[in-house]
């Protein structure tokens, strides 16, 4: 959807922040080996002629491999016996592998890997992945077997498991609640910062990180609003963060629609990190439902449990595999029809906690991760959170022309507030 818009396609990224620099001979090696142990990581979708069911092909022999690509921030100083690029900041590097294709750019189709030198003495690692093939628990498996990879030893060679399918009549039984639902939200007006713009808009991100101490508080606060069920807090903090933004222009939408991906994977079981595994719950919020936080969580939190109740989650996944035969433009012209082309308010999302305490890379202890998402435009922005290290990290994403660097700060300034300060 993305490309036909011009938009590079769907791509995020995982970075980790690295104490230190870690053995270079040993990263490259280990990307290599890793590439070509993974052909899926080259391999590109097509479609069944006969039942247009899309499938990974994997070439005979990959086209290309996963190399790491090396880079120097200004003032950084360069590792000997390592050629590298030059690059203003990590930053700057990241955003501009965020707006590339990834098929344009050194590496494979699926997968590319980019070490920074920083100031300091310090590194990042960017993990740029297509989104086609990874969602956010996806790229946390990638990462914890690409580190295992790097100690030698590497997961098996898992494609992407296809689950025997049920009767026509049956799936689309299973996907009563979940249209239901939708035409119960396409009934209600909503637009984004976006508006009804798309087009080639440059994508940008911003970071909120909260120390380990504002991060235990704000699991208080999530705790004591919602339980153990966290996400109707952030949401909550999104939404109305959102409407803030909307203020400042001047205008008050009366709802609000966003879909909350929801992992599928099965938790008792070994899962390799291939194939995005998310169903989809839609939440539609009145703009008297965010007046305050209390307010916003109570309304997310009754939603979330209806939803619940009424198995939408699976109904959801279950709609998704159907709608996986239609080609891109009929896809488009339902969304058009249906959304006029504004799927969501805004994409959010709370991929949780990291799995990489104490973890290190070729040398380098770990002292950070985190996902970026890209977004499409229109909506063109979303808030999306993440954990690592005991510390929570707000990603604000979106695209030029959708929002203003004053409203990302307006955003952000709201978000702070809402999670770790209160009314």
């Amino acid at each position: 959807m993305m490309k036909s818009r011009g938009q590079k396609g769907l791509i995020g990224q995982t970075q980790l922040d690295l104490e230190g620099r870690p053995d270079i001979s040993l990263l490259q090696d280990t990307a290599q080996r890793f590439g070509t142990n993974h052909p899926l990581l080259d391999a590109e979708v097509a479609r069944n002629i006969f039942t247009l069911v899309p499938y990974w092909r994997e070439a005979a022999k990959s086209e290309r491999t996963l190399n790491l690509q090396l880079w120097t921030e200004e003032g950084a100083m360069p590792e000997k016996g390592f050629p590298s690029k030059n690059v203003k900041t990590a930053h700057v590097l990241a955003e501009t592998l965020l707006n590339s294709s990834l098929e344009e750019q050194e590496g494979m189709r699926n997968l590319r890997l980019d070490l920074v030198l920083t100031k300091g003495g310090g590194s990042s690692l960017f993990f740029t992945w297509s989104h086609i093939l990874f969602d956010g628990k996806g790229a946390e498996l990638l990462v914890q077997n690409f580190l295992e990879s790097s100690k030698g030893n590497f997961f098996p060679k898992t494609p992407p498991t296809a689950e025997k399918a049920l009767p026509l009549r049956l799936q689309i039984q299973r996907t009563r609640p979940a249209t239901e639902r939708f035409f119960e939200l396409t009934g209600h007006k909503y637009i984004s910062l976006a508006g009804k713009r798309s087009g080639k808009s440059r994508f940008r991100y911003r970071l909120l990180k909260f120390d380990r101490a504002t991060t235990e508080k704000i699991h208080r606060r999530a705790t004591d609003f919602c339980g153990p069920f966290s996400m109707s807090f952030y949401l909550a903090s999104a939404l109305r963060a959102h409407r803030k933004a909307f203020l400042s222009r001047g205008v008050d939408p009366s709802h609000y629609v966003n879909s909350i991906p929801v992992q599928v994977r099965r938790k008792a079981t070994v899962s390799d990190p291939f194939q995005n595994r998310v169903s989809v719950l839609f939440f539609m919020m009145k703009k008297e439902d965010l007046n305050t936080m209390d307010c916003a969580v109570q309304a997310a939190q009754s939603q979330f449990e209806e939803m619940t109740r009424k198995e939408l989650g699976p109904s959801f996944e279950m709609l998704l595999r159907l709608m996986r035969r239609l080609p891109c433009f009929l896809y488009l012209k339902f969304l058009g029809a249906q959304f006029s082309g504004t799927i969501a308010s805004f994409f959010h999302s709370f991929t949780g906690a990291f799995s990489l305490d104490d973890a290190s890379l070729c040398g380098a202890r770990i002292l950070d991760a985190r996902h970026v998402p890209s977004v499409s435009a229109p909506p063109g922005s979303g808030l999306f959170f993440s954990e690592s290290h005991g510390c929570l990290t707000a990603v604000f994403s979106w695209r030029d022309g959708a929002v203003t660097e004053s409203e990302a700060d307006i955003i952000l300034q709201q978000v702070e507030h809402d999670l770790a300060r209160g009314e």
